[in-house]
C-alpha cells in the first residue's frame, strides 16, 4: 500500500472522528450573496469531475498559461502531469514523466511560462529541472540540471545552472528565461526563508538552441535580498522591468531596511536585465522607513502583466488584484473567498463535512460542487495568465486550486469593468 492511499485513509478516519468536535464561523455568514463583478467565460476541465486524477479532474494545480490559439497548460501538481485543453475546456493531451524521458514518476510541475515564438516552458521541481515544449507541447530539451548546493556556494560560477526545486517561473519573448529555486531548508536563516533565482538565456548554436545562465545578472541581482519567499513572477518587457510577488512576509524588509511589523505582502519591482532593485513595493504605504498600511495579508501567488496593468492573486482573500505598472496605483479587484473551503492549517465544518485540504484529497468534501464559479467564489486561488488570442479576442485564466478548476474570462469585458482602457 503506497504513502498516498495510507495517507487518504488516515484523512477519513480523522475526519469522520472530529466532526462533531470541529467548529468554523462561516456558519454565520452561509447565507450571504455577494454580487460578482463580472461572470467567467467558463472553466477547465469541462466537464468537471472535482479533485483526482481522471480526465476530466486536476489535483493540486498550480500554475496555467493561455497560448494564442485559446489553448491552456496547467500544472496538474498533485498528479505529476502536465495537463492540455482546448479553448472549450476539453483535454487534448496529457504529459508525464514518460514523454519527457525521466525515469521517476514524480516530476512535480509548478510553474509554466511561454517565449514570443509559442515554445513553453515547464518547471519541474521533482526533477530539478525545465522542460521546455514547441508550440505542439512536444517536448523538446531541459534548461538546467539537477544538484545539491549550499547557499554559500549556490552563485559560484562552477556550480552555474543547477537547479534544487525549481518552482517560479517566467520567460521572455525572446526566451530569457527567469526561474525561482525553491529550497527552504537550505536557503532558510532564522526568521528568513529565502530562494535563489537563476536567468537563462538562449545561445543558438548551429541548428539547436542551448541555455547558458546569465552569471552578470547572477551578481548584479538584489532580488533574493529584497524578497523574502516568492514564486509569481511577470514582466514588461516594454518598460523593462521584473516583478516578483512576496507570499512570507518578514518583519523587516531585508534588502532596504524597510520595517514591516504587520508582515504585509507587496510587489518588488526590478530591473529585467540586471535584476537591480527599483526601490519600488507595489501594495503598500511606506511612510518613514516603515510599511504603514497594504492591501495583503497572506500570499500574493500569481502575476501576469497586460500592457499597462498587472494582475496579482491574493491567495487567501481569493481575490485578483489590478494595478497600474507603472504608477503601482489600485484599480480595482475581483473575486472572493470561497465559502466551502478552509486550507490545510485549518478546520471548518460545514453540514457535517469538513472541507480543508484533506479532506478534499481524499474525496470526502466536493467544494467544486458547492462554490459557484459564476460568482467567482475562489478556493486558495494560484497561477494568472492573460493573452490576445489569434482571432483577436483577449482571455484571463485564474488556477481555482482547490475547487479543481481554472476559470477564464473575457479580459476586455473585465478591463470595461473598471473603466479601464487597452490600445
Amino acid at each position: 500500500m503506497n504513502k498516498k492511499v495510507l495517507k487518504r485513509i488516515g484523512v477519513i478516519l480523522a475526519c469522520l472522528g472530529l466532526v462533531s468536535a470541529c467548529f468554523s464561523s462561516r456558519i454565520e455568514i452561509k447565507d450571504n450573496e455577494l454580487v460578482p463583478t463580472t461572470v467567467p467565460l467558463g472553466y477547465v476541465p469541462y466537464p468537471q469531475d472535482g479533485y483526482g486524477d481522471g480526465p476530466n479532474q486536476l489535483g493540486q494545480p498550480d500554475d496555467v498559461e493561455i497560448l494564442k490559439d485559446g489553448r491552456m497548460v496547467i500544472s496538474d501538481v498533485y498528479n505529476n502531469r502536465i495537463q492540455v485543453f482546448d479553448k472549450d475546456g476539453k483535454l487534448v493531451k496529457s504529459i508525464t514523466h514518460l514523454e519527457m524521458g525521466i525515469e521517476s514518476p514524480e516530476i512535480v510541475p509548478a510553474g509554466v511560462s511561454k517565449d514570443g515564438d509559442g515554445f513553453v516552458y515547464v518547471t519541474l521541481e521533482g526533477a530539478g529541472k525545465i522542460a521546455r515544449f514547441n508550440p505542439d507541447m512536444d517536448f523538446v530539451q531541459f534548461i538546467g540540471k539537477p544538484g545539491q548546493l549550499t547557499a554559500d556556494n549556490y552563485y559560484d560560477e562552477e556550480n552555474s545552472g543547477i537547479l534544487m526545486m525549481p518552482q517560479g517561473l517566467i520567460v521572455s519573448s525572446q526566451g530569457d528565461v527567469f526561474v525561482i529555486d525553491m529550497e527552504q531548508d537550505v536557503f532558510r536563516t532564522k526568521e528568513r526563508r529565502s530562494f535563489r533565482i537563476r536567468k537563462f538565456i538562449p545561445v543558438k548554436e548551429k541548428d539547436e538552441v542551448i541555455y547558458q545562465e546569465d552569471l552578470d545578472f547572477a551578481r548584479s541581482q538584489e532580488i533574493t535580498t529584497v524578497m523574502n519567499k516568492s514564486e509569481g513572477m511577470a514582466l514588461s518587457e516594454e518598460a523593462g522591468l521584473l516583478f516578483i510577488a512576496e507570499e512570507k512576509a518578514s518583519s523587516i524588509q531585508f534588502g532596504t531596511g524597510i520595517k514591516n511589523p504587520d508582515k504585509y505582502r507587496y510587489i518588488g519591482v526590478f530591473d529585467m536585465q540586471t535584476g537591480k532593485f527599483t526601490g519600488r513595493l507595489i501594495g503598500v504605504t511606506i511612510v518613514g522607513g516603515r510599511m504603514t498600511n497594504g492591501y495583503h495579508t497572506d500570499s500574493i501567488e500569481g502575476l501576469a502583466v497586460f500592457e499597462d496593468y498587472i494582475f496579482a492573486v491574493d491567495e487567501k482573500q481569493g481575490k485578483i488584484y489590478i494595478y497600474d505598472i507603472m504608477s503601482g496605483s489600485l484599480l480595482g479587484d475581483f473575486g472572493q473567498a470561497a465559502y466551502w473551503y478552509c486550507d490545510d492549517h485549518s478546520d471548518c465544518v460545514i453540514d457535517g463535512i469538513n472541507y480543508n485540504e484533506q479532506t478534499i484529497e481524499a474525496g470526502i468534501a466536493k467544494p467544486h460542487l458547492l462554490n459557484d464559479w459564476r460568482n467567482n467564489e475562489l478556493a486558495s486561488p494560484d497561477g494568472v495568465s492573460v493573452e490576445t488570442l489569434n482571432d483577436g479576442t483577449r482571455r484571463l485564466a485564474v488556477v481555482d486550486q482547490w475547487n479543481s478548476r481554472i476559470l477564464y474570462y473575457d479580459l476586455d469585458a473585465l478591463l470595461a469593468y473598471f473603466n479601464l482602457k487597452i490600445e
